[in-house]
């Protein structure tokens, strides 16, 4: 051990054994930038203090997942924070795993695919796209729309070809936060159906696969599975045991704070509140929670008769108010370095037969690992597939892909000018088109609040009051035509010209 670390190991006496890594403190003393032989805090926890403070943290639990001496745990915003100074060895993982900080878009991308990434490509490298659903009808019925993750998992288990998988369930107390574990049995992989919106660190059980043997499934948004990626080149436990990764379609994460607004409008009913479920009814379907009696309230409007907003249709809302800082700047909606990527079907239906509302799952098969597995289950009739044209998947969340790839494009250079932190993609940002530029400023005037969070929550109390009841119905009418033209036109164009 060089002596720089000895002498740093020395001073860690007189600082905090726990701290956080935001809001000051000795961890983000730039006076001693960067560290010296002087240094009081290790080198390492003054880059990862850098990162999480300057808002490129994106708290997907990896850093927290890979340490080797459990330096860090969490805070209750899901950030890293100190939790054993003293045990620090100044290993540098947890800063050279950070998706947050760095994220080498090409280099990765030729080693998971053996080719070239290219930065227009919303959809990322895939051998074919698919919509299908689960045949067990509990599977599809409990699931968010076709059970085609719940599925894949439930039949690796049973043949023993996964000993567990890393999934999100929800949180015994504060019931609508996620919490990642690894399911073991069936009964708790059934019970981490649900999509689940709020930020959840789900990387940060990684620790638990790197200490106990085994072969693991990995279920992660777009910055997990990056994470995870990171991970697997520096920890050869994490590379051997991962042996499957569902990347599921990700607009954002939202913050924490839009939950607490949310569940502070249901008065009483939260406080009866003994489940959330995220969505009940399919494509797009509606939150409630069950009550202590069993009973079940509507999270949204649970007053109103006739209309009431979906679950997608507030989601829309909330991004737009309560995306995340580090979200902003990433350019990943469809998991493009998963084996099997999982989204709803945002698209028209590609045969007659398939209605999306009876809940089907929309898919890309991205490696010949994913391909296998996804086409045995298939042959076994434990799901129900339409492969769609290459055409037909690219125009699946299309519009939700462009919007946040462009996003990210645009603030990533916004904040470069003003000289402010931003991630390392170490790749060449596209330029916008003048037609890209029009659609990415509208885009980012409707996230205006992302950058005023003070006012924020005022806004969501706006909605959630009997005039945002009515722009919802009126945006709710609008969202209805334009699926009812698209669908028109693609069973017009599917009549005349067939699918090609």
């Amino acid at each position: 051990m060089s002596t720089p670390l000895r002498k740093e190991k020395r001073s860690l006496t007189i600082l905090p054994n726990e701290a956080p890594l935001r809001g000051g403190g000795p961890f983000l003393d730039l006076q001693h930038w960067p560290p010296t032989e002087e240094s009081e805090v290790p080198r390492t926890l003054r880059g990862l203090a850098r990162i999480v403070d300057g808002g490129l943290c994106h708290r997907c639990g990896t850093c927290v997942g890979i340490c080797p001496t459990k330096v860090l745990s969490l805070d209750g915003d899901e950030y890293p924070r100190i939790a054993n100074l003293s045990a620090c060895t100044d290993c540098e993982l947890c800063v050279k795993v950070c998706p947050g900080d760095e994220f080498n878009y090409q280099e990765h991308h030729d080693q998971v695919f053996n080719e070239e990434g290219d930065p227009h490509a919303t959809h990322g490298h895939f051998l074919k796209g698919v919509v299908s659903y689960a045949t067990d009808p509990l599977i599809r019925e409990h699931s968010t729309s076709g059970g085609l993750v719940t599925a894949l998992l439930l039949d690796l288990l049973e043949r023993g070809e996964i000993d567990g998988a890393v999934v999100i369930v929800s949180d015994e107390e504060t019931l609508w936060k996620g919490k990642p574990i690894v399911a073991r049995t069936k009964e708790e992989l059934v019970a981490s159906m649900k999509s689940k919106y709020a930020i959840s660190p789900t990387n940060s059980v990684f620790s638990e696969i790197r200490e106990l043997e085994g072969r693991y499934a990995l279920v992660g948004l777009p910055c997990q599975i990056h994470g995870y990626v990171k991970a697997a080149a520096l920890d050869e436990r994490i590379r051997e045991r991962v042996v499957l990764t569902i990347g599921l379609f990700c607009h954002a994460a939202i913050e924490h704070e839009a939950y607490d607004v949310l569940w502070d409008s249901l008065g009483e009913k939260g406080r009866e509140a003994k489940r959330f479920i995220s969505r009940i009814g399919k494509h797009p379907g509606t939150p409630y929670v069950e009550l202590k009696d069993g009973s079940m309230y509507p999270v949204y409007f649970g007053d109103k008769e006739g209309y009431r907003p979906s679950s997608i249709e507030m989601i829309n809302i909330l991004y737009r108010l309560y995306t995340p800082r580090r979200c902003l700047t990433c350019f990943d909606a469809t998991a493009e370095f998963a084996d099997i990527a999982v989204g709803d079907p945002w698209m028209a239906p590609p045969e007659d037969e398939v209605n999306f509302y009876d809940g089907w799952s929309f898919g890309l098969i991205r490696t010949e690992r994913g391909r296998r597995i996804y086409d045995r289950l298939v042959e076994e009739s434990k799901l129900k597939s339409v492969e769609v044209t290459r055409g037909e998947a690219l125009a699946c969340n299309k519009l939700m892909a462009g919007e946040k790839r462009w996003r990210a494009y645009r603030v990533i250079e916004t904040l470069r000018r003003q000289g402010n932190p931003i991630p390392e993609y170490s790749m060449e940002t596209p330029n916008h088109s003048l037609g890209h530029f029009i659609k990415t400023e509208i885009h980012m005037l409707t996230h205006l609040f992302c950058f005023l969070p003070r006012y924020r929550s005022s806004a969501l109390r706006f909605i959630l009051s009997n005039k945002g009841y009515s722009l919802l119905w009126l945006n709710h009418k609008r969202r209805a035509f334009r699926f009812w033209r698209r669908d028109t036109k693609a069973l017009i164009k599917r009549k005349l010209f067939g699918r090609s």
